[in-house]
């Protein structure tokens, strides 16, 4: 079966079986990968990370911590992830130790600290040297 013609959501020149022509699409990626900092976007850093799944998954299995703090207990997961213990966008070190946790607890452990950084800032004053992340206890088992 033929897919049908549509017009691109950017510049409505027709396409078959895509939302967005090559050039808009490419344009779109481009403006998106400059939003993002390089830190994801390093083989290095991949390569650590996968390196930390790989050593979790050997060791623990196929296993989320969970997230203590908000109340989410450890459970069994094949979706496993690598994250910074403390988050490079609240003033942790692009080098730091990891923590494996499955996205969805990934997902709301970052956004919990960003909630909480956010009401951080909105109820202080500005300080020069003031520590901008939340001290990290019981954060789950660190890998690396």
């Amino acid at each position: 079966m033929a897919k049908l013609l549509r017009g691109c959501l950017d510049c409505r020149t027709l396409v078959r079986g895509k939302s967005r022509c090559v050039d808009c699409q490419r344009k779109r990626d481009r403006a998106k990968a400059a939003r993002r900092p390089d830190l994801h976007n390093d083989a290095a850093e991949r390569e650590r990370r996968r390196a930390a799944v790989a050593y979790w998954r050997a060791t623990v299995g196929d296993w989320c911590p969970g997230v203590p703090e908000l109340g989410r207990p450890a459970h069994p997961a094949a979706h496993l992830q690598a994250d910074h213990v403390v988050e490079v966008a609240a003033g942790g070190p692009t080098s730091g130790p990891l923590v494996v946790r499955c996205g969805p607890c990934n997902s709301a452990r970052s956004a919990n600290v960003r909630r909480t950084l956010l009401a951080t800032l909105a109820t202080t004053p500005a300080q020069p040297n003031a520590r901008l992340h939340p001290p990290v206890d019981g954060d789950g088992p660190v890998v690396a």
